[in-house]
């Protein structure tokens, strides 16, 4: 630190301190700092330093060279800006969701933001055209002044490889802090690590799946799965949520499970995690799921999906949702404007069980449910107003998930069959901006309530509602379907009873870096109402 001290002080010396501390530097190490703060990571004053030393170096040097690298960096600074106030740097699941998104979702997920996060995306465009309108300041011979310029740099440079040198023994220039280099090859590995995955599901999509079924003994005639999407526990009042929107939940007969966990914080991850049989590599076998698991035990089996079924590619969910026998889709192709709600599966209800077909019957639906930008889901309508329009949205949509599952369960009694029904959602959601009016929730991997998530079961034939207070992991679902289903495989080996109060393991989750956490150590991210007066509206 001493060493950069003198050198930054030999570099004022070495010009004239009006040039090297102008109006224009100063403006300069404003967008440099931007562009620090914009890409993600957590902003390191030496960091900062030492890019304006670089932008300065490369000024005086080549303005054309300059002036292409900063147009670059604000660029991608402004187009980054919104998403690395959301999601953090760059990780292997924004780079999933880039790949497995639609124009549909990616229109919602930027009109999510609020505006003011554009407006800082324009304000860095904007202090970078400044920059450049500046009189050019070329130093054609190499000077002291620069030599300090580049010492500074370099300097700064290697202070994160070196400290990772002295902590783990390894030197590597690819520990560069610096947040535009640190970006650019985070983007490369994760790409190439999210291609590599993308390969290994679309090679397992063509395989046979291998289960060995030693016997199966349904006890209903029907089984229905209902993935939620995006909804965190603490906003469902009948699991104990501060709102009453949950009529047919708290009403219903069947089992409750007040501390189930998602597997990840993100879909394809959650549910690649929970629908799969895991190998001992921790990896999703994506041939091995519930589907052909059903499959192999006799059942006839259903998929009916509000969500997409292609992204730039086939999503992982979906490449499970093929291997059913009857498959469909709301929405297809790009599915540009395809405006389609949950309750429009409802239509294949009937069809599925008037199947002639002896065999039992494995029926899923994956519902978009309350999936940012919630107002989307719910047509702006909203019954409780709580903290903003979008929270209260938010709310809401979770009421429409409680009416789909009321209006399933009649359909399910209607038809005479014996039933049992298994809702649970995927992952939850972290508030962004919290207490301010542009509060609204997105996708983290950082609390414990993106992991926080209702699951229950009912069934024909239940005469009580009880609720199990064990910690159970999504991460053992295989386990439960079968324990559920009456299917036994020599691969699904329970660890202990799901569906009692029976003692459980220690719950790992799956984070967007695919790292595996405690989850018991997260911090705590609380529904907190900010409403004074909180007010009912009439479904404006």
């Amino acid at each position: 630190m001493n060493f950069i001290n003198l050198t930054l002080r030999q570099a004022v010396s070495y010009s004239r301190v009006q040039v090297f501390l102008s109006w224009n530097s100063a403006i300069l190490f404003l967008l440099g700092l931007l562009i620090n703060i914009s890409l993600g990571y957590e902003l390191r004053v030496l960091d900062a330093i030492g890019f304006f030393c670089f932008l300065c170096l490369l000024e005086r040097l080549s303005w054309r060279a300059f002036k292409y690298t900063l147009i670059v960096c604000a660029l991608l600074a402004a187009c980054y800006f919104p998403f690395g106030r959301t999601y953090g740097a760059p990780n292997f699941n924004s780079i999933l969701s880039l790949y497995s998104s639609n124009p549909e979702e990616a229109g919602e997920m930027l009109r999510v933001f609020p505006v003011w996060y554009y407006l800082v995306s324009l304000s860095i465009l904007g202090i970078a055209w400044l920059v450049l309108q500046s009189p050019a300041r070329i130093f054609p011979r190499w000077s002291g002044h620069h030599s300090s310029l580049l010492a500074v740099f370099l300097a700064i440079s290697l202070v994160a490889p070196l400290n990772v040198f002295y902590t783990k023994g390894t030197f590597s220039l690819l520990n560069i802090s610096y947040p535009v280099f640190h970006f650019v090859k985070d983007i490369t590995l994760i790409n190439m690590t999210v291609n590599a995955e993308h390969q290994r599901m679309q090679e397992l999509a063509t395989l046979q799946d291998n289960w060995h079924v030693i016997a199966a003994k349904p006890r209903h005639q029907v089984y229905v799965v209902v993935i939620g999407e995006s909804v965190r526990r603490d906003a469902l009042g009948a699991f104990g949520g501060h709102w009453a929107n949950t009529p047919f939940m708290s009403s219903m007969n069947g089992v409750l499970f007040q501390n189930y966990l998602s597997a990840a914080s993100s879909t394809q991850q959650s549910l690649g995690l929970t629908l799969t049989l895991v190998g001992k590599d921790q990896q999703p076998q994506y041939q091995n799921n519930i589907v052909t698991l059903a499959k192999r035990a006799g059942f006839h089996t259903y998929w009916f999906s509000n969500q997409g079924q292609l992204g730039h590619y086939d999503t992982a969910i979906a490449s499970i949702a093929k291997r059913a026998d009857n498959v469909q889709f709301l929405k297809n192709g790009n599915f540009i404007s395809q405006d389609t709600q949950d309750t429009d599966l409802l239509k294949f209800t009937n069809g599925a069980l008037n199947d002639n077909t002896e065999a039992p019957k494995l029926i899923v639906y994956h519902l978009m449910g309350s999936h940012p930008k919630a107002c989307e889901r719910t047509r702006h309508k909203y019954e409780t107003f709580v903290n903003n329009k979008e929270i209260s949205c938010y709310l809401y949509s979770i009421t429409q998930t409680d009416s789909f599952l009321s209006s399933l369960n009649k359909q399910l009694q209607n038809s005479g069959k014996k039933f049992s029904m298994i809702y649970f959602s995927d992952h939850g959601l972290s508030f962004k901006e919290r207490g301010s009016k542009s509060e609204y929730l997105s996708h983290n991997d950082q609390f414990q309530q993106n992991y926080q998530v209702p699951m229950l079961i009912t069934s024909s034939g239940e005469t009580r509602h009880r609720k199990i207070k064990a910690v159970r992991s999504a991460n053992d679902f295989m386990s439960l379907f079968a324990e559920w289903s009456g299917i036994r495989s020599q691969e699904v080996v329970p660890k202990y009873r799901f569906i009692s109060e029976q003692p459980a393991p220690p719950v790992y989750v799956t984070d967007f870096s695919l790292s595996k956490v405690n989850y018991d150590k997260l911090p705590q991210d609380p529904f907190v109402s900010h409403s004074k007066i909180p007010s009912r509206t009439a479904l404006r």
